[in-house]
């Protein structure tokens, strides 16, 4: 294989220097104001509510892991709650131009990305195709039909976010029969893949998810989701070269790089302390894409406090992603006013900053956008607010409900783990149309390589032990 590329010594010991490509930061800084004529006043809304929806869930989550109770309902939640709070527009403009066929994969810090990428999927599927998903799915549909009786769409919605709080709080009717938890929540159906609890682990996972879409020619992008203290690990960097190798446009018979965009939601601090300053040497985290291929994976920093900004980077991403030119980075600024677990006090980070960033919060400075405006009335959006709380309230309720949402019993099911792992079966194909994955071992090639050498070695066993060598 390598055999067909010439490593001409002229060429290479030559001297000269390498340039590297200009890497743009922040440069999109439209406002509402100048886009209204590409979004209709639905979509702007639908913007608003998907932002809120994520902030109302992780005040949620925040509430019971602090107080004990969401909306005077007490309920004992003790499991982990890495939240995002204050980096929903960086979710929501991501998703907003994805469908179901772009698949997502997370981190331990993922609600945003899960809600935001299930409510757009949702609303770009027709209803009776949506309708079939949430029937093919009878564990979670039988409950929420039976409580609420609505239009298909908002059905969809408690359908999803029961999905999630039942699988976050441990009980059966969760997506992953509560096994998963908040940090490997999933919903494929919606293109979310399965988080990932382990720091950086969804970008070696991403980029064969994408490996798998280029061989197998199949719709849409594929991004990984990751902190900006993940650039410490190695499996990120071996993911993106990966990823960027040069192989696929010299070698391989369908040109391009794999369809896939590493997303680095860069809030300026990991687990260790303080990326920008302290614990990285990048400064600036797009300024990595220029260390694995002469394009610098197309990468730039974006403003995720401006959802139009993040829109506007993905719509341009993903068309280079379809075109064969990936893989592609983007630098998602951002910044969560939550600690980095509910268990700890900020012990990184001053009051005056967390406040600074407060005060330019892009849900309070979206909501004013819209009255500005005139896209909704301040009226209009408290009304919104008291529909999602009531909605969140209500699922919660279903959710934490011991006859209503049941824990796998174990001791009456002893085989219950086992039987919805993977690796209790086997399968043809992976999916309708496409080649065996399981074929006669005899038809494999490496089987076939391994056949001749064996009989290579019994001739030669043979012939040592022949009475001639003997002579």
């Amino acid at each position: 294989m390598t055999k067909s590329i010439y490593l001409d010594p002229n060429e290479i010991r030559k001297p000269g220097n390498i340039t590297f490509k200009n890497i743009p930061m922040n440069q999109y800084q439209k406002r509402m104001k100048d886009v209204l004529d590409e979004y209709s006043s639905e979509e702007l809304i639908n913007i608003y509510y998907d932002m809120l929806t994520i902030r109302e869930f992780e005040t949620m989550m925040q509430d019971l892991r602090l107080t004990g109770k969401y909306c005077e309902v007490a309920y004992n939640y003790s499991g982990p709650a890495h939240l995002g709070i204050g980096q929903e527009s960086a979710a929501v403009g991501q998703a907003y131009l994805l469908d179901r066929d772009d698949v997502i994969f997370g981190n331990h810090r993922s609600h945003a990305e899960l809600i935001a990428k299930g409510f757009s999927a949702l609303r770009k599927l027709d209803k009776e195709t949506l309708q079939s998903v949430m029937e093919e799915n009878s564990d979670r549909y039988d409950v929420v039909v039976k409580h609420f009786q609505m239009d298909t769409v908002e059905m969809a919605k408690r359908f999803y976010l029961y999905g999630i709080m039942a699988e976050i709080f441990g009980r059966k009717n969760g997506f992953a029969k509560g096994l998963g938890n908040s940090m490997h929540a999933f919903f494929i159906p919606f293109g979310v893949y399965p988080n990932n609890a382990i720091v950086g682990g969804s970008a070696p996972i991403a980029a064969g998810a994408a490996l798998y879409k280029k061989i197998m020619e199949k719709k849409g992008i594929v991004i990984a989701n990751a902190g900006d203290g993940s650039l410490g690990c190695g499996p990120v960097w071996e993911a993106m070269n990966f990823a960027a190798m040069d192989q696929y446009n010299t070698l391989w018979d369908k040109k391009g790089g794999l369809p896939v965009l590493f997303n680095f939601n860069n809030n300026g601090y990991g687990m260790g302390g303080q990326t920008h300053g302290e614990t990285m040497a990048y400064q600036e985290l797009a300024r990595v894409g220029a260390g694995i291929n002469p394009e610098a994976m197309h990468a730039e920093r974006v403003d995720g406090f401006n959802v139009f900004a993040v829109i506007d980077a993905l719509k341009r991403k993903k068309q280079l992603l379809q075109e064969g030119k990936g893989p592609a980075l983007l630098d998602v600024i951002t910044y969560r006013f939550s600690g980095h677990s509910t268990s700890d006090a900020n012990p990184n980070r001053t009051m005056e900053e967390i406040q600074a960033w407060r005060d330019q919060d892009a849900i309070a400075d979206y909501e004013r956008q819209l009255i500005d405006n005139n896209i909704a009335t301040s009226k209009e959006l408290e009304l919104i607010k008291t529909n999602i709380t009531e909605m969140m309230l209500s699922v919660f309720k279903l959710a934490i409900d011991e006859n209503v949402s049941p824990r796998m019993d174990i001791l009456s099911e002893p085989d219950g783990i086992e039987k919805y792992m993977f690796s209790n079966e086997t399968a043809q194909k992976l999916a309708d149309g496409e080649p065996d994955v399981i074929g006669k071992k005899e038809d494999n090639i490496r089987y076939q390589r391994l056949q001749k050498k064996a009989e290579a070695d019994s001739r030669m066993v043979k012939n040592y032990r022949h009475p001639q060598w003997y002579r």
